[in-house]
């Protein structure tokens, strides 16, 4: 009775587990869903549709319309984790007068942005 017990236990942890948000998304949700969208094929909100971010050249989602300012400056700019940390520190110091308002000064949040965005293939 006992190891059906503890069985029954670890399978309802595993169940709970299985269905739960990463760090990485749930920070994603809570700092880029005001302007962006995550799933294949969503519209665009006021900022491009972000799934299949990591490995497109900068602004080249297909249906978005980019400001002048931010496709002047991140001309042949291929998006990698690296590259979006640094845009989430700073969009003004990569693109300056772009439209995007948004700073993260922690690098950890950063981290986990950049790192669940390379899971949106």
């Amino acid at each position: 009775m006992r190891n059906t017990l503890l069985a029954l236990l670890a399978l309802a942890a595993a169940g709970a587990a299985f269905g739960a948000e990463s760090a990485g998304e749930k920070m994603t949700r809570s700092q880029c869903l005001q302007c962006h969208t995550l799933g294949a094929g969503e519209p665009h909100g006021a900022g491009p549709n972000l799934h299949g971010l990591i490995g497109r050249e900068a602004g080249t989602a297909p249906g978005f319309t980019y400001s002048e300012k931010f496709s002047a400056a991140m001309k042949g700019k291929v998006w990698s984790a690296s590259l979006v940390e640094q845009w989430l520190k700073d969009t003004q110091a990569l693109a300056p007068g772009n439209g995007m308002t948004y700073f993260q000064d922690d690098a950890r949040k950063r981290k986990l942005i950049a790192d669940y965005l390379q899971t949106l293939k």
